[in-house]
Formats: C-alpha cells, structure tokens, sequence
C-alpha cells in the first residue's frame, strides 16, 4: 500500500511556517472566491460582467428598433447586418467611432434612397490569372529524347545492347535476389557474378536519369492538377463574360493533350530506353489564357461604368449610418459610460485575480518545498500500530516497506505476509484506520495542508461492538476537529444503516432539542423505486422502536406497508415485552370492532410474510383509517394508553378530544347499524 506521509513532530519551526503558509493561501483563496464572486456573479448573475452584458442586451434592443422601424426604406444600407441583433448593434458602434459623413434629415435620406438604391448593379470580380508557364518547359524536357540504358564496359552490356531489352532486363534483377539461384530469365542456374554484372550495368548515372524521369513525372502532374482545378472552378462558376461553351471545348481540347503526355510520361518511366515526344500545349493554353483576359478586360469596363453609381450608393449608406447613429446617440453614450466603467472594474479585478493566484501558486511550491523536508510515513505506521494493540488486533501490524521506504505492508508478528489472511473485520478495521489516518496526510511526500471534504459511507459493516465503539471515537474526533477549525478537514458526511453506529458517533452532550447549527441530520427512504431525501432539526435516530412509531405519526403514511409497522409494533410491545396474547387482546372488543381487531391481528401475522392479491385485497385510506382506530384501542383497552399518547406525542387535551370524537363516531355507526337493521326487520324498533 501507498506510504501516507504526515508532518514530522520534531520541526517546530517548519509546522509553524506551514500553518503560516496554509493560511495565507486559504485567505488567498477566499479573496479569489469573492473576486470571482463579483466578477461573474452567483450562477452567472449579479456580477460585473453580468452588468456589463445586460448593458450590452439593452443597447442591443434599442439599436434593433431602428432597424425594424426603417427596414423597408434602407433595406440595401442594411445589407449584411439585417440578421443578427448583435450584427447590427455591433456595426452601429463602429460608426459610431468613425463616421463622419454629412447628417441629412430622413425625408431627405428617403428621397435619395429611392433614387440611388433602385436597380443598383454590382460590380463584377475579375478573374485571377491562370499561370501556364511551367508546361513548355517540362514538355520540352530533354530526358525524354534520350535512351536511358546502363553501361557499355560491362560482360552483360553487348548481349543487352545486341537485344534491346534494357528495360525487360532491369524488371528481372529485383528477381535474382541470390546468386547461386535460378536464373530469373531462363530458369537455369544462374552463372557466376551474374547478379554483379547487372548491378554494374545499371549504375548511378542509370539510377539518376530514372530520377530525373520520376521527377518530371511529378512536376507535370502536379502542374497538371492546379490548373485542372482552377478551369473546373470557372467552368462551374459562371461569369457574366466568360462563354462557358466555348471554355468548355477549349478545356477539353486541353484535358486531353495533358492526358495523352502524362501517359506518355508513364511509358517513359517503365521504358526508360524508349524515346518520348511530348505534344506541346502551348496553343491550348494560349487560347485559354486569352479567353480569361479577354473577360476581365470586359469586366473592368463594365465595372468602370458601374462605378460612378456605386460611389452615390456608398456614400448614401454612410449617410444613413450617420442618421442610425444620431438617432440612438442617447443609448450609445450612456452604454459606452456604463461599459467603460465596468471594463475598469473587470480588467481591475482579472488583473488582482492573475497577482493572487500568481502569488498562491508560489505560496504552494514554498509550502510543497517544506513538506518535502519534514514529511514521514513512519509516524502513519506507529499510530496505526498502536491502535490495533490496544484494541486487541495483535497477530497483525503495519511496517514501512518499499525500496525507498515509503510504501506500507501487512506482516503477521513472524514477518510473513498477511494481507491476504485477514478476517473480513480485520480487513475493514485496517482500512478505517489507513483512510483515518490519510484525513491528516498525504500519499506523497506533499499535500499534507490540502483542504479535504470526508465521507464516512456505513464504516461499521464486519466489526464487533468493541471495534464500532472505537470507529465512532475516531470520527467524533474528526468532526470535533471539524467544528474547531483544526486540521484540513472542512466538512464530514456521514452516512449508515446501523442505529447504535448512528447513535455513538452522533452522541453529543450538548446537544439538546435542536440540531446545533455546525450540524443537520436526513433520512433517506426508498418507496416505489424513488428515493426521498427528509431533513430534521433534530437527531431523529433514536431506537428501531421509535422509527416504528415515526411511520405512525407521519400523516403520509404509505397505506401498503402501514400494516406491516403496526404489527411489528404490537409484537414488540404487547407481545414480547407484555407477555399478551392475540385472543386475550381479541376479548377486549366486542360486536364489530372485534373483528376489524381479529383482521388487525390477521394483518400482523400474514401482512408482512404473504403477497397481497390486488384483484381481493385493496387498502385504501378508509380501511387503514379503521385499523388506526382499533390499533389505539388495542392501547387503551390493554392498559397501555399512556404508552400510545407518548409515543404519538399526544397531549392530556388532545386525548380527550380524541375520545370523544372516537365515542361520537361510534354512536353514529351504532345507529346506522340499528337502522339497518329495523329496515330488515321492521317488528323491532330501532335504537334512538
């Protein structure tokens, strides 16, 4: 296991400047979270920067009433900003700053719009030119006119020569990988230094001109390729002056000579000895070119006629921005103030952000530079080793282990391992008490000040009573340490399913009525697959008794397990501990409150053990109304009374309107009964 390293207890000096260190960094970071706090708010509101996008969501609006207001008269001045809110407030601002144009009134602006807005042309881009200039050079290269063959003061080099078969010939040498194999041209054993004979055939200057070729082969292609690219651009974009037609043909014309030399260029390459001549493009070329410059002299003189109109155009739109301006000046200058204010205040605070945390992170490597020096992992291991004697784990201990003494082992007191022998409760004790002890350290030799929430989820499973007394000691401690202020430990949660667990480590003396306020408490429950989380400013945790009893008192009490509360209750109480049995309690009642008691007494002994058919069992409010009626009797009736007022914390008062209400309800369903009886009997009188 990891070794936890804790502060040495020798370094009084060091211990010290670590406390200084840990708080100038805590204070650190809370100036931080209030700087935070007022730079971007709780949950994004209510801070500068919040303010400072309010301001601009205000301005926002204000600039686009004006757009909606003179939409239809400026529509061309507004193009490109008519989109987007932000757009528009955004352009507004940059003229704002910077324009100066003439401000006319809008009768003005309106009758001039309606002349110089209307059938306004677009000047036309002209086309970037196309450079044809690397083909002549590549095409008329003069490694195409020449035989590459190998050399002529070889053995081999006349029977290649008197062949013609060079090429064939360099094909088969990647073949004859061994020497005294089989000859790869006539499948016979292949003669002496013939694999020599031909390497030196094809020497460098052979190798280099097959370079040469490769090259050529590139470039062309890659030449090819983005002038290939451009045409098909302007063939598929069309232009007021270009006749897509006529490009069309001359584009072909020219696809198809490059074609033929590329393949022609890839003969060359697997026939170096072959002689190649490339057609020149030179005309094709020229003819496009011509046609691209043909159309961009066109197309400078229709923008050229164009011009004058578009100059009237720019400066009325400059104009109406001008207008825009003017007429949101009251909302521009008061944003502008709120904002520069504001940006003062953002940039004073970014800026103290950056020198605090830059002055933190130096606190920390100071910090992290004196734990280095003090911190141990023995102290870990001699604490946790005299807890165990002194609880009685005494076949087992901790020792410092690893190369540089910084890992921990489990030995048994002959120094064999033990980590995989250990009982379940051992292997939890062990474990308790390594994260225990990790609350103060680190499982390196810095971080021992780093600030910790804890979480203790049920620790107590697999431990006998001793050991959960000593478990809930320790973590009494750790939120006593909590509550003072001591330590790195900021908050504790705790969480369990075992009431004496909950008991010990909530015991508190001062505790009276009320939760203390460092303190709250929750059940969780779990009904239908939902879980409900319920807080109490009180421990509500006493006994599993008086959580029975809880169940009672809670007014949304579920109706299908209400049964099974109230018979665990009677067991407990009348049962076990008043030593009654279910026919004496039965005999109390009389008439028709002795069989819903009977039933009672049938729910508790099958409501918990047997599965509830819903087509014959429906327990709805009324019913369970009605056993809550005769469970209290079963108190009253049984001498416990006092017993059930306490435990549903019912006053001397409130009980006696509770008999009376329950004596009224019982004369009225007495009557009701008689008179249904008379009903069927009408000889007997009913009951008054």
């Amino acid at each position: 296991m990891q070794g936890i390293f804790t502060l040495g207890q020798d370094s009084t000096r060091a211990v010290a400047e670590i406390e200084r260190l840990t708080g100038e960094i805590a204070a650190l970071d809370n100036d931080l979270v209030n700087l935070r706090r007022n730079l971007v708010g709780e949950d994004g509101a209510g801070g500068r920067e919040a303010e400072l996008a309010a301001a601009r969501a205000a301005l926002i609006e204000a600039c686009w009433k004006s757009q909606v207001d003179h939409k239809d008269t400026f529509m061309s001045a507004f193009t490109g900003f008519r989109g987007k809110k932000s757009d528009f407030c955004t352009k507004l601002l940059a003229e704002a700053e910077g324009n100066t144009s003439e401000l006319k009134t809008l009768d003005a602006l309106t009758a001039e719009a309606a002349t110089v807005f209307q059938d306004a042309a677009t000047p036309e881009i002209a086309i970037a030119p196309i450079f044809f200039d690397r083909f002549a050079g590549l095409e008329a290269s003069p490694i195409l006119a020449r035989s590459i063959v190998g050399r002529d003061d070889v053995v081999v080099a006349a029977l290649i020569g008197r062949l013609g078969n060079s090429d064939w010939v360099k094909q088969g040498v990647g073949y004859l990988t061994n020497a005294d194999g089989p000859c790869p041209f006539c499948q016979q054993q292949a003669p002496t230094g013939l694999l020599d004979d031909l390497n030196a055939f094809f020497d460098e200057q052979y190798e280099a001109d097959l370079a040469s070729i490769n090259l050529l082969a590139a470039a062309y292609e890659e030449a090819v390729n983005a002038v290939v690219a451009r045409i098909d651009d302007l063939v598929a974009t069309s232009h007021r002056f270009v006749d897509a037609a006529v490009l069309g043909e001359r584009f072909s014309a020219l696809k198809t000579a490059f074609e033929l030399n590329i393949e022609r260029i890839a003969a060359k390459r697997k026939e170096p000895s072959a002689l190649v001549e490339l057609d020149a493009t030179v005309e094709l070329t020229a003819a496009v070119a011509a046609q691209i410059a043909a159309a961009n002299e066109e197309t400078e003189q229709y923008n050229a006629t164009i011009r004058n109109l578009a100059k009237a155009k720019s400066a009325l739109t400059a104009q109406i921005w001008r207008f825009v301006v003017e007429e949101r000046r009251t909302d521009l200058e008061t944003y502008q103030t709120t904002a520069s204010k504001l940006n003062r205040a953002i940039d004073g605070m970014r800026r103290s952000m950056d020198d605090k945390s830059t002055r933190r992170a130096d606190l920390r490597r100071q910090l992290s530079a004196i734990e280095e020096t003090i911190t141990s992992v023995r102290p870990t291991v001699d604490s946790i080793n005299r807890i165990l004697s002194q609880y009685g784990f005494s076949n087992f201990r901790l020792e410092v282990a690893g190369e540089r003494d910084d890992m921990y082992r489990l030995v048994r007191l002959d120094g064999s391992d033990a980590a995989h022998s250990l009982s379940e409760g051992e292997r939890s004790f062990i474990t308790f008490l390594y994260f225990y002890h990790q609350l103060a350290g680190s499982i390196t030799n810095t971080g021992t000040a780093v600030e910790k929430v804890v979480v203790f989820d049920d620790p107590v499973s697999s431990l006998d009573a001793d050991v959960l007394f000593v478990v809930s000691a320790l973590i009494r401690k750790v939120i006593s340490d909590v509550r003072q202020n001591a330590g790195n430990v900021r908050q504790v949660f705790v969480l369990t399913h075992n009431i004496y667990f909950h008991k010990e480590v909530s015991f508190d003396r001062e505790r009276r009525d009320r939760a203390r306020p460092f303190e709250t408490f929750w059940i969780v429950r779990k009904r239908e697959n939902v879980s409900s989380l319920t807080h109490y400013d009180y421990n509500p945790i006493k006994t599993s008794y008086e959580l029975l009893w809880d169940e009672v008192r809670n007014p949304d009490r579920p109706n299908l397990t209400i049964q099974n509360t109230m018979r665990r209750i009677v067991e407990n109480y009348l049962t076990v501990l008043g030593g009654l049995k279910q026919d004496e309690i039965v005999a109390l009642f009389e008439g028709r409150d002795a069989q819903i008691c009977a039933s009672l007494f049938s729910w508790i002994n099958d409501g918990s053990h047997s599965s509830h058919d819903d087509i014959y069992v429906a327990v709805d409010d009324n019913a369970v109304q009605g056993y809550l009626r005769v469970f209290r009797e079963v108190f009253e009736r049984t001498g416990h009374g006092a017993h059930y007022r306490m435990m549903m914390r019912i006053s001397e008062d409130e009980a006696e309107d509770v008999r009376v209400a329950a004596a009224q309800a019982d004369a009225v369903t007495a009557y009701l009964v008689a008179s249904a009886e008379s009903t069927q009997h009408p000889e007997q009188p009913a009951a008054g």
